[in-house]
């Protein structure tokens, strides 16, 4: 056995050994990747639980805001005082009753509200005749405006909206106060109704010092992450940082990940239950992936050194190894173009050695395959070209004889010597060894047989010839049209009584952007019953559907329409840009 040298197969395991592949990728992608995975999971768990703790403490003062609005419900003065006020009445009210309302809305609420929770820092009582109640926590000197309009304002829309039910209000300034520098605070509002007629008979609304959320968030959340309050529409409650709008739609897309600052950020998320605010917790993803970058840096430098390596392995040995190969690329795009004169010559033992020679042996063995194919191929259609051809002479002559014989018997010797005249000429034209002729001199023949019916017809038979100048070089089988011609004289013309047409034209078309020549034949005879036509009477449209197919395989057409009484009409189309075949071929 020969000694052989190493194959490709071990040439690349000893390049991909020595650049050690699988450590690289595991230790720069794999292991990193992982461990980020991991510790990331962990953190969103812990975050998780802490949320937990903050959503809870901001139910907490939402839960005291929310009891806050319902405290004029637990004082029948207070409800009464608000009754009255509604309705309109009060300013026709005895002083008795009015000093009650006013004591009640004076001095009894007020008292209650002293008693709130140090962050809840006042309450807001809009009976709706139009009156204003303000009881603030920290200073007895803070009043509402009087000019403010506070029916136009989206919490006392969506306080009237809920029908009675807790409205919550996210982070917004106290400008209806009368009080420099305006301080931002969130709040709850409520629809206050009649007890009896469930009617509405003020709004009310409870303000919180947002202090209270950022203690929180200060308390349970790390420095660099940043917490973000939003309300049930998506719009902002809280921030402890200054949010982007780009971050604020990336939060209410509720993706996994968001970009604040230019910076990779994940999200973890708790809902507050009465409210429906959503807690998010956004944790810079640097925070995961600094536990890892050693991993990361390690990787690199070994990444870097298979590289180095890999890159010298490949410069060494791409002449001896790439240098074959395109080698045997370019012959076989010369062989693809025809040439196959090219061999490939490669020096070795190898299986690329072995490759070259199977492909020159190859090439070989198609180019005698190609030689031999073409030659029989060539014989076989210029035989059975000539048999269709010589099929058609006889048929032709046939019918001619049988127009002569007529002439003779009804002794029209002049027309009948005028006619012998012209089918001389007309046969040494079919007789010359031409196979294929050109769609001008196919038109000159049908002309010349156009002659010898009108010599023996008269004015009973008439043609008409069009022929478009772009298609006069068109190259077609001689007589392909004649016999459709000659069909239109013997079954069209000769059986009908009235006088007839037989056109001829040809014209270039364009359908979905390619050409098509389209050549018909028209008579306006006795036409017939295209399925009904006997077999004896087919020889020249078989003929013609043969030699048409022979000659444009797979890119002609020959359609027939007739019908009796209604002429007929014969179609040929030819598609002239089909694999460039008709118009390389046969328009030269």
């Amino acid at each position: 056995m020969k000694n052989r040298a190493l194959s490709i197969r071990a040439k690349l395991m000893i390049l991909f050994s020595l650049t050690i592949l699988f450590p690289v990728l595991i230790i720069a992608y794999v292991l990193p990747a992982y461990y980020t995975k991991l510790i990331t999971t962990e953190t969103e768990k812990l975050t998780e639980s802490t949320l937990v703790g903050l959503t809870s403490n901001i139910q907490y003062y939402l839960d005291e805001l929310e009891r806050v609005t319902t405290i004029p419900y637990n004082y029948n003065e207070v409800m009464y005082a608000l009754k009255i006020r509604s309705a309109g009445i009060y300013k026709q009210s005895d002083s008795y009753t009015k000093y009650k309302a006013d004591y009640a809305l004076y001095n009894t609420l007020p008292s209650v509200l002293e008693n709130m929770h140090k962050e809840i820092l006042g309450t807001l009582l809009l009976p709706l005749d139009g009156s204003i109640f303000y009881k603030d926590s920290r200073s007895t000197l803070y009043k509402a405006r009087t000019d403010y309009a506070y029916q136009e304002q989206d919490w006392y829309k969506e306080a009237v909206k809920a029908n009675g039910k807790a409205t919550f209000v996210g982070v917004h300034p106290q400008d209806y106060l009368d009080i420099d520098p305006v301080q931002s605070v969130f709040s709850v509002a409520r629809l206050i109704r009649d007890m009896d007629s469930r009617k509405p008979i003020a709004v009310i609304m409870s303000d919180a010092d947002t202090v209270v959320i950022d203690r929180i968030v200060r308390q349970l959340i790390s420095n660099d992450s940043v917490v973000v309050i939003t309300d049930t529409n998506g719009q902002l409650v809280y921030a402890s940082s200054d949010i982007p709008s780009e971050t604020l739609k990336e939060l209410s897309a509720s993706s996994s990940t968001v970009n604040y600052r230019g910076e990779p950020y994940v999200q973890v998320s708790k809902t507050v239950p009465s409210s429906s605010w959503k807690v998010t917790s956004l944790i810079p993803q640097s925070r995961f992936t600094d536990k890892v970058r050693w991993m990361h840096t390690t990787g690199l430098i070994f990444a870097s050194g298979g590289l180095v390596l890999t890159l010298f392995l490949f410069l060494a040995y791409s002449r001896k190894l790439l240098t074959p190969f395109r080698e045997m690329i370019q012959v076989m795009r010369h062989v693809q173009r025809g040439d196959m004169t090219r061999r490939v010559d490669i020096q070795g033992t190898d299986e690329i050695a072995e490759l070259g020679s199977a492909l020159n042996r190859m090439i070989r063995q198609l180019d005698d395959m190609v030689i031999s194919e073409y030659r029989a191929k060539l014989r076989q259609q210029d035989a059975e070209m000539q048999a269709l051809q010589s099929q058609i002479k006889p048929h032709f002559l046939y019918n001619t004889l049988n127009g002569f014989i007529g002439l003779n018997r009804r002794r029209e010797h002049d027309t009948l010597d005028r006619a012998i005249r012209s089918l001389s000429g007309l046969l040494r034209y079919i007789l010359s060894s031409d196979t294929n002729i050109t769609l001008a001199e196919e038109f000159e023949i049908i002309r010349k047989y156009a002659d010898l019916q009108s010599m023996r017809f008269r004015d009973r038979l008439s043609f008409h010839f069009a022929l478009d100048e772009a298609l006069e070089g068109l190259k077609i089988p001689k007589l392909l049209l004649q016999p459709l011609v000659e069909n239109s004289v013997v079954h069209g013309f000769e059986p009908c009584e009235h006088p007839c047409l037989i056109e001829v034209n040809a014209a270039l078309q364009w359908e979905d952007g390619r050409s098509l020549a389209v050549i018909r034949v028209k008579d306006n005879g006795n036409g017939f019953e295209p399925a009904a036509l006997p077999s004896k009477d087919r020889v020249g449209m078989r003929n013609v559907e043969e030699r048409l197919s022979l000659s444009y395989p797979g890119v002609s057409t020959l359609h027939v329409h007739s019908a009796p009484d209604a002429g007929t009409l014969i179609t040929i189309t030819i598609d002239l840009q089909e694999e460039g075949y008709a118009h390389e071929h046969h328009c030269s």
